[in-house]
């Protein structure tokens, strides 16, 4: 199976989905706010659909971990823009590992 525009538009859904989840649980305060909470519930059922749709297209390991890398990004990203989470430089090099790592790990094996 190669890798494809559809599968590929399918776990970067996935993954801003699954962001969106993080950033509305993490409003819901630990779901003392239950609108929050119940969107954040509902991004993770349709993260989870997009996903299983993605790997129609992609094989499970390469669409699993695009999914882990693309999230783990954004997550960090939205972190520090809207919750000022400040990153120290090893957790920078950190990060950038492990999303390096991912993309060697699925792309060259």
């Amino acid at each position: 199976m190669s890798v494809s525009i559809f599968g590929l538009m399918a776990v970067t859904t996935s993954a801003v989905l699954d962001v969106l989840a993080n950033i509305l649980l993490k409003k819901s305060q630990g779901f003392q706010h239950k609108g929050y909470g119940a969107a954040a519930l509902l991004c993770i059922a349709l993260a989870f659909l997009s996903l299983a749709y993605a790997i129609g297209f992609l094989e499970l390991s390469i669409a699993y971990a695009l999914f882990g890398a693309i999230g783990l990004l954004l997550t960090t990203v939205a972190d520090v823009r809207l919750f000022r989470l400040r990153i120290r430089p090893l957790g920078a090099a950190g990060l950038f590992m492990t999303v390096a790592g991912i993309a060697l790990i699925q792309f060259i094996s």
